[in-house]
């Protein structure tokens, strides 16, 4: 280890401790994360930090893991030894191992002699291209197979995924004294308000293929099979490529891009005085125009070469 970087983790740890109370806490709980922080380094500090097992208290150890992780991803990025892509990376996987382990916990409590499967977390946005933030809240899809959920005996199928994924997101986002893990926002599922929160995958693939939005469409751009029965999930999203990736674009969907592009527009230019939030709303308004500029490019070219399909090739 060199003198540059023993002084570059002594100055990511007293950046940390000044400026940033609730990482300070975690420091002064997790001592010897810290300490192997500054003797070895990032990557051997995370190394140490795995998933806790699925048990009874797993409420808490979920929050503690998650305490760590924060810790170690904020030192690594301070100190330059992970770069913003990294993190971003990191802090993803951090999610869907979290995920995993409360679909776990939610299957164990309902069915406890089964083995987690026929539901699956379908990622979007961030979350979903691997480039979710500190910040950031994840928007997954969540769909179930009512042949292969296992249940109880006196359960129907549809009730029981809902119990399960109810579960699954108290066990994520409620706060409790340690905190909580990920907030979790399920309203980009179809109907939102009339929908239950986990759908069979018949019912979402034939709502893709026949009425879903333009919005709809370039959400899907970023997404992935990211949690529980990936093969589930892998399937389903095999089968509405075409409505992803279309060859061409209608001129109903050049309707519905215009009309979002204008609700982008006017959402930006409500209320603003001249000043510093002018100028910050100016270039978060820019950047969402650009952003939804890039997605519109990738969905018209992408049905006819197919090269943009994967999440991270895929404008952001």
């Amino acid at each position: 280890m060199s003198v540059s970087d023993t002084s570059a983790r002594q100055s990511a740890l007293d950046r940390l401790t000044a400026n940033a109370p609730f990482l300070a806490r975690l420091a002064e709980l997790n001592l010897d994360d810290v300490t192997t922080f500054l003797n070895e380094g990032t990557d051997a500090a995370l190394a140490r930090v795995v998933p806790p097992a699925v048990d009874d208290d797993i409420m808490r150890t979920l929050r503690l893991w998650r305490g760590r992780m924060a810790l170690l991803l904020a030192l690594g990025d301070l100190s330059g030894e992970h770069g913003v892509a990294t993190t971003t990376r990191l802090l993803s996987d951090f999610a869907d191992k979290a995920c995993d382990a409360a679909l776990a916990a939610a299957f164990a409590e309902r069915v406890p002699d089964e083995q987690p499967r026929g539901l699956s977390v379908i990622a979007l946005g961030k979350l979903g291209s691997h480039e979710l933030n500190y910040s950031s809240d994840i928007d997954p899809i969540l769909i179930f197979d009512p042949e292969t959920l296992p249940r109880r005996s006196r359960d129907d199928p549809d009730e029981a995924a809902v119990r399960i994924a109810r579960r699954m997101v108290e066990i994520l986002s409620a706060r409790t004294g340690d905190g909580h893990v990920l907030r979790v926002d399920l309203r980009l599922r179809p109907h939102p308000e009339v929908t239950p929160i986990v759908l069979p995958e018949s019912a979402a693939i034939s709502y893709y293929e026949s009425e879903a939005l333009a919005w709809e469409q370039a959400a899907f751009i970023r997404s992935r099979a990211s949690a529980g029965d990936r093969a589930l999930g892998q399937g389903f999203l095999n089968a509405i490529q075409p409505f992803i990736w279309r060859r061409s674009l209608d001129f109903r969907q050049l309707r519905e891009i215009g009309a979002m592009s204008d609700r982008i527009r006017d959402h930006f230019a409500q209320g603003q005085a001249f000043g510093p939030a002018m100028i910050s709303s100016a270039g978060a308004a820019a950047s969402a125009r650009s952003s939804f500029s890039r997605r519109c490019t990738s969905l018209s070219m992408a049905g006819a070469t197919r090269r943009c399909a994967s999440p991270r090739r895929s404008m952001r």
